[in-house]
């Protein structure tokens, strides 16, 4: 157990480290963290995860339990963060959103595969590939919408309530986050090839996502002051305690049992992913919350992933 919780943790807590020194020691100025978030927002990630989608096996997509499990674990959380930004913490929407994200969102790709290989065996990362659809084409999509700036700033007439909507829809969709997971959902589903040169070209993008945003994390954590309050510390709970609970009640409502259920349980003792404070960085919102909260959402897993895996083997 001991050997799953480090190979999960240690790379993470090493980039991250890295990335500090290096703001640190002047090697990359503080203020790189923006054009490293911007690469991973705009370009690194959403490749990455139409890599994961185009080459999915299409029965993988179409087991509804499993995936309606994960996106009411999901979900859940992600509108439990939004509700106690807005109305507990009196953030506006924007930093609530990006509240939400840390609360909702597992770092699956960077954290879930050792412990998953460890407890459930290859077929595990099955659960890795779905979380990540779930989490690129619901939650991202919905949080791009809050996030949307709508413009509406001047002293002119306001816009209707329906064309704020529309726009920001229209904001979001554009945003290569959404369009090209549902293009690799698509070609998956579709059973359309997706050349080979194509996959090779794209990776070399796409497989950067990972270190690149541990890395910025390190950057921006740089520049702040570590502190543990009572928000750092609620969304702590909410991500690695609150959501394993409400994943493992989704997974058995639906009907899972076995390895399907450790799956999908094993994904909420996950840290909260590190692409969240990259996120609030490019929409400038909730930034040193969201990096503060992340890494003591990392640190913080070392007890929740070990917890998880004894459950997961006595129990389920």
């Amino acid at each position: 157990m001991v050997e799953v919780i480090a190979s999960a943790l240690l790379p993470i807590l090493f980039v991250v480290g890295l990335g500090y020194v290096a703001a640190r020691w002047n090697i990359i100025p503080g203020n790189a963290a923006g054009a490293f978030a911007a690469f991973v927002v705009k370009l690194a990630l959403p490749l990455s995860l139409f890599l994961a989608a185009a080459k999915a096996n299409p029965s993988d997509l179409s087991n509804t339990s499993y995936v309606l499990a994960f996106v009411v674990g999901f979900m859940a959380t992600f509108a439990i963060g939004i509700v106690l930004g807005y109305f507990m913490f009196k953030h506006d929407l924007r930093a609530s959103t990006i509240q939400g994200l840390i609360c909702g969102f597992p770092s699956m790709a960077y954290c879930g595969p050792p412990v998953l290989l460890a407890v459930v065996g290859p077929s595990g990362i099955l659960a890795v590939l779905v979380g990540n659809l779930v989490t690129s084409l619901v939650m991202m999509p919905i949080a791009l919408v809050l996030l949307h700036d709508d413009g509406n700033t001047g002293p002119g007439p306001k816009q209707s309530r329906t064309k704020i909507i529309g726009v920001s829809l229209l904001g979001a969709v554009r945003q290569p986050l959404v369009w090209l997971p549902v293009l690799g959902a698509a070609c998956s589903l579709l059973h359309v090839p997706v050349p080979a040169i194509l996959l090779s070209m794209t990776n070399e993008v796409g497989s950067a996502a990972g270190g690149v945003a541990l890395f910025t994390l390190g950057l921006m954590l740089a520049g702040l002051t570590f502190k543990m309050d009572r928000e750092v510390l609620l969304n702590v709970f909410v991500k690695n305690i609150l959501q394993p609970a409400l994943l493992l009640g989704a997974a058995l409502a639906f009907g899972l049992r076995g390895a399907l259920a450790q799956e999908v349980f094993l994904m909420g003792v996950l840290p909260a992913a590190t692409l969240v404070p990259a996120l609030a960085h490019t929409n400038t919102a909730y930034e040193s919350e969201a990096s503060l909260s992340a890494m003591a959402s990392t640190l913080f897993s070392i007890i929740s992933i070990a917890a998880g895996i004894a459950i997961a083997k006595a129990v389920l």
